[in-house]
């Protein structure tokens, strides 16, 4: 088969061009099926002779890579490369414009180095360099091989992962207009509330908020974070106070936060507002109360609030009817986890200041067709393509919670193998992956918001555990729950069938088992019925699962501080393992690398490198010896499992949790 046959991706008008060229020939196989050549040509740059190529991705890659012009290729057959490889890059980019896509190249070298120089070349640069090593007078890796790193570049970052609350709009999903709309009543002075499980995307959405009205110019916004405890620890008059200093400053400066005022001493808030409303007539300003719970009765940290909720709230709604009068724009917007102090007509046996005032407006999950939405993008930017039922599978495993749809994406995303990508996801074996995260790192997700709403919220949270038992609950008492989006109307009751809101709150029931029977008396009896033996085991495996994931991020963490910074983290990872593993993680991501990582490899890379990890652990054998019974793991196996196992289990769980939890 000659190469003109064969180069089935390059354009007619220059495949002859290309055919003559070997390396363009190597070039262009590899890249059958991602690509497709429009150009050829020779040139000389700083005395260099190269090739380039400009290659239209296929509608696959595209859509993955979010690119749709044409990426150039470059060949540069040097076996030592320099920083101005790069520079011949832009330098041709910047020629091509807007032809070109601006931040992607492709180069093919023979720098038996080069792949990491030009990594980090580009990253210096703002590119994004896509390296491939072919010997000098050596042979092309095989096509499938060039295929399965380049999936590995392009793939292997997890586009699920957000490292905080999102506000770029490629990263903003379903909620735009949303945002777009609460601007505009809030512009208009309306009190408004967005009372939400934690990770739905509250603070996204204030994020987004402050982003439009600072475009806009209006409103001018003051951010209160009443999680900051020099504010939480105020009395209702000081924070009043608190409140009219930031109030000012946002007048002033167009935006202002809590923090740059809390050392301040000033007037009362409604002396303040009469100053402001006196000069400023017409103006428009924002409060925004963030974290409310932590001022209410309920608060975690601050119990006088009881006492002072309702004087608070009675001064600030004066104050809001009082700017009416003067033609002053004041809107609030409330955050927090539970609406209960705000629905309840009394509190501490006096009528309650808010009620009525403040609307039990909620930021509900995300609408199937939402949650589609971004299930299409965020896998489809990793290389996996998700038919319509498999966005639907994840969207219900994860309650169309936009985090913990985020999070099981991430789970299938490492649980993929990346060679092969663009590929299409089975519906079976996503179903599968989906299981498997809600029974272990979604449990856990679950369990930490639901226990939040059952400390600011335990009526809500006893209905919905009510209806998980039972299978159902009447609808009339139990509309915040559909607004939480933790159950779902079925006539006119509603029921839970989010595997991950099921699967967190047996984490939270057995985590209260465990933590009532440790303070409690010794059991008599060393029997375990049936169900209980289950039960062990169950919660055996959820905390060896749980502990797994901390492990591998705390050992990222440790290497990564304590490293000098001559030598990759990555590389200790990967010396510690042996020659066949090395082999099979070799190109992978720091984050693919480590999620690949085998129980007992962990420990390995601790005993490797003790010195560093010795002021954690103390003691390697102690260390050693956890690792390995945790890694016989009792509830896997068709073997007999007596109580001293279990008990040897929980032991060592807990010796290595409180270790790394340090």
């Amino acid at each position: 088969m000659t190469s003109q046959t064969r180069l089935a991706n390059v354009k007619a008008d220059v495949r002859s061009q290309v055919g003559s060229d070997s390396l363009a020939v190597d070039l262009a196989n590899a890249l059958t099926g991602l690509f497709e050549i429009n150009s050829y040509k020779k040139f000389r740059a700083f005395n260099g002779n190269y090739v380039s190529m400009y290659a239209k991705p296929t509608r696959t890659v595209s859509g993955s890579l979010d690119i749709e012009r044409e990426v150039f290729l470059l060949v540069a057959n040097y076996s030592s490369l320099h920083a101005r490889t790069l520079t011949v890059c832009q330098q041709s980019i910047a020629a091509e414009q807007p032809r070109l896509q601006p931040n992607l190249v492709v180069i093919l070298h023979a720098d038996p180095e080069g792949d990491e120089h030009l990594r980090a070349w580009g990253r210096e640069l703002g590119l994004t360099v896509l390296p491939i090593f072919r010997p000098s007078g050596g042979a092309m890796p095989p096509a499938g091989v060039v295929r399965q790193r380049l999936a590995r570049e392009l793939f292997a970052t997890d586009s699920f992962q957000v490292t905080g609350p999102v506000s770029e709009d490629n990263d903003f999903f379903g909620r735009r207009e949303q945002a777009v709309d609460l601007v505009r009543q809030l512009q208009a002075g309306r009190i408004s509330a967005i009372f939400g499980l934690r990770k739905v995307g509250k603070t996204s959405m204030i994020n987004r908020v402050i982003d439009l009205a600072k475009k806009s110019g209006s409103p001018r916004v003051a951010m209160v974070d009443c999680s900051i405890r020099r504010f939480n620890e105020m009395n209702s008059r000081e924070a009043l106070k608190a409140l009219a200093r930031v109030s000012r400053l946002a007048v002033q400066q167009g935006y202002a936060h809590i923090s740059q005022t809390l050392h301040r001493a000033d007037n009362d808030l409604m002396t303040t507002f009469e100053s402001l409303w006196s000069t400023r007539s017409g103006s428009s300003l924002l409060v925004i109360l963030d974290e409310i719970d932590y001022i209410t009765p309920d608060s975690p940290t601050s119990p006088h609030w009881k006492a002072e909720f309702n004087e608070f709230w009675r001064e600030f709604r004066a104050l809001v009817q009082e700017a009416k009068r003067h033609d002053f724009n004041l809107s609030l917007l409330v955050s927090g986890v539970s609406s209960q102090r705000f629905r309840v007509a009394e509190i501490e046996g006096v009528e309650n200041s808010a009620l009525h005032f403040v609307p039990e407006d909620y930021l509900s999950p995300f609408e199937p067709g939402a949650a589609d939405a971004m299930l299409k993008t965020l896998s489809r930017r990793c290389g996996l393509q998700l038919t319509p039922e498999g966005r639907a599978i994840v969207g219900s495993t994860a309650a169309y919670m936009p985090y913990w749809i985020r999070m099981a994406g991430s789970y299938v995303h490492r649980h993929v193998g990346i060679d092969g990508r663009p590929v299409e996801l089975d519906t079976d074996v996503l179903r599968e992956l989906c299981d498997e995260f809600a029974a272990t790192e979604g449990a856990e997700i679950a369990r930490v918001a639901l226990q939040n709403l059952r400390r600011v919220d335990e009526p809500m949270f006893d209905v919905l555990l009510e209806c998980a038992r039972n299978g159902s609950f009447p609808l009339g008492q139990a509309r915040p729950l559909l607004r939480y989006g933790l159950a779902r109307q079925r006539g006119n009751e509603i029921i839970v069938d989010s595997e991950m809101v099921r699967q967190g709150l047996m984490l939270l029931e057995q985590s209260d088992k465990v933590s009532s029977e440790q303070g409690g008396a010794m059991r008599r009896s060393l029997d375990l019925e049936e169900s209980e033996w289950a039960e062990e085991l169950a919660s055996i495996a959820r905390r060896r699962n749980l502990l797994e994931r901390k492990a591998r991020e705390f050992i990222r963490v440790v290497l990564k501080m304590s490293l000098p910074a001559d030598r990759p983290w990555t590389a200790a990872v990967t010396k510690s393992l042996d020659a066949r593993r090395r082999e099979d993680c070799a190109g992978l991501t720091p984050d693919a690398l480590m999620s690949k990582l085998y129980w007992i490899e962990l420990s390995s890379i601790i005993t490797r490198e003790w010195p560093i990890f010795q002021r954690f652990f103390q003691d390697r054998r102690r260390l050693q010896t956890a690792f390995q019974l945790l890694n016989e793991r009792p509830d896997a196996h068709a073997k007999d499992v007596d109580l001293a196992d279990v008990a040897l289990q929980r032991r060592e769980l807990t010796w290595l949790e409180e270790r790394i939890a340090q």
